[in-house]
């Protein structure tokens, strides 16, 4: 226990010299605290009256379906690749060593708990948001958040003890996942019955749904979301029966995990192989697809000449791995979207839905397929204008903001009672912003495409888009304000468009050496 004792200070030790070395991740790390702090002070700025606040059994059920979400979506890994808690110098050095196989799974079960911790830090940005709109202080907050970091965490547990359960059994497989998927349509029917039977208020029908007691014995979703609901409510039996079940449900599936199978080395090694590749992808601004299967149906491109030939080719990718050219994140995007809009019925206006969606935007860019396009030699091969190529390969995109865009404000505006007018302008401002924040990522492509440390270059993409798109809303806001109150969504958004257009277009424009000169993409 000692030697892992010691490899664990001395991770600690070589992290904080790492800031020394990279002064970009201090940097970051201190802008990321600086930010929380000014959402946490703005929150109190702005007080609102406590008969302004919404019902705080909103936050309840939102907490439900947000832990439910990740918790089964997490759980459903383990039966193909499992889940891991370690890395390949794990797997290659700490299992080789004459060290307890049970040691070591304690030694990843701490490890993966920080990594909960890191991973769930956003959540203390959306401080603002439900203080001002739920009345929500800040152990309330933090009660969320060490909720998200067990969920998490415990998911992870569930995932790899599913993979040690049905990796040599198809039949153990299929009943356990139909196990699983029975149960969650059953919980879904009871939540969303309501959606049929009422005529009233739906949303307030599927909340009271979600917030039926019974719901807080399913295990590791319910019982988290009883231990947030005993913080911020002050139900002291919540609390603690919450955190013990959780505590004692941990402990049984270590137990599992670590009788089962007692050399586990070959169930891990897989899920680390796939997580070790795909982090290495990220950190070198990579796509990386490892799908388990892949829909092939046509083949051949068949259409398109020259450089357009990439429009086709990215088409057909996104054919086969995904739905209707979307892939299951964009798709979870829009769900949110929609969602949001429900708790925002009462404002009367499209305008708080719009920002929200725009705030995941800027969070949840991705950058495309048309960057992996820049590591290979074809694109440069094509004797076409620069200009005209870089137009090619983001033309799929581009399909997708609009797409996007199209899914989230049509089915919002009629959620929202909004007029056509209002939802067109939506629909454009958010396509605008789309195009703005492609044009950002090429942009940073072009400046420092060669920079293999991508945490400065995240830092730095957030900094660009604020500045980019402030003088457009800045300017929207000025001539909304001379005008009536019907017409401030179009004007704002309007100007928002045709900013966000403008500079996408001369940003493009100028970055299109970057197909130019191959030497500027090599990784």
């Amino acid at each position: 226990m000692r030697a892992l004792l010691y490899l664990v200070m001395t991770r600690i030790k070589n992290m904080i010299k790492d800031c020394k070395k990279h002064p970009s991740r201090l940097i970051l790390l201190l802008f990321f605290i600086a930010m929380m702090v000014i959402v946490i002070i703005g929150a109190y700025s702005s007080p609102t009256e406590v008969n302004e606040l919404r019902d705080i059994n909103e936050i309840f059920a939102i907490v439900f379906a947000f832990y439910g979400f990740l918790f089964c979506t997490t759980i459903m890994i383990g039966f193909s690749s499992g889940a891991s808690f370690f890395k390949m110098a794990d797997i290659n050095l700490l299992f080789q060593t004459p060290i307890s196989t049970k040691r070591i799974l304690i030694y990843g079960l701490f490890r993966q708990l920080g990594t909960s911790i890191w991973v769930g830090f956003f959540i203390f940005f959306q401080y603002s948001i439900l203080h001002n709109t739920y009345g929500i202080n800040f152990l309330g907050l933090l009660s969320i958040f060490i909720g998200y970091c067990l969920i998490f965490f415990c998911s992870q547990l569930t995932a790899m003890a599913i993979y040690s359960y049905t990796c040599n059994d198809d039949k153990k497989k299929k009943i356990l996942k139909s196990v699983i998927i029975g149960v969650l349509s059953i919980i879904l029917l009871y939540i969303f019955k309501d959606l049929f039977f009422t005529s009233t208020n739906k949303l307030q029908a599927i909340v009271s749904s979600v917030n039926a007691k019974w719901l807080n014995f399913i295990p590791i979703i319910g019982w988290l979301k009883a231990f947030v609901v005993g913080i911020i409510s002050g139900d002291i039996i919540y609390l603690i029966g919450g955190i013990l079940a959780t505590l004692a449900y941990v402990a049984l599936f270590v137990y599992i995990v670590s009788t089962m199978n007692s050399d586990y080395y070959e169930d891990v090694l897989q899920a680390t192989e796939v997580s070790y590749s795909a982090i290495t992808a990220a950190k070198e601004g990579k796509i990386k697809e490892t799908p388990h299967k892949v829909k092939t149906g046509k083949t051949g491109l068949k259409r398109g000449n020259g450089s357009n030939v990439f429009f086709y080719k990215h088409m057909l990718e996104d054919r086969r791995s995904g739905i209707f050219l979307l892939d299951r994140n964009s798709l979870i995007f829009i769900v949110v979207c929609i969602g949001f809009g429900f708790f925002t019925k009462e404002s009367g206006s499209i305008l708080p839905a719009f920002a929200f969606a725009t705030y995941m935007q800027l969070l949840t860019s991705s950058l495309g397929r048309w960057v992996r396009e820049l590591i290979y030699p074809y694109i440069y091969l094509i004797p076409d204008n620069a200009f005209k190529k870089l137009i090619c390969i983001t033309k799929e995109n581009m399909l997708k903001i609009v797409l996007e865009a199209i899914l989230i404000f049509v089915p919002l505006g009629i959620i929202l009672n909004a007029s056509a007018l209002d939802v067109l302008a939506c629909i454009l401002a958010r396509i605008g912003f789309g195009m703005l924040f492609m044009a950002g990522n090429i942009l940073i492509e072009r400046l420092f495409g060669q920079i293999v440390n991508k945490t400065l270059i995240i830092f730095l993409y957030f900094i660009v888009m604020i500045v980019l798109m402030l003088p457009g809303v800045l300017a929207g806001v000025f001539l909304a304000l001379r005008f009536s109150e019907e017409l401030i969504p179009i004007i704002v958004m309007g100007c928002m468009f045709i900013w966000n257009v403008i500079v996408a277009s001369v940003i493009t424009y100028f970055c299109k050496d970057i197909l130019n000169y191959a030497e500027l993409n090599n990784r």
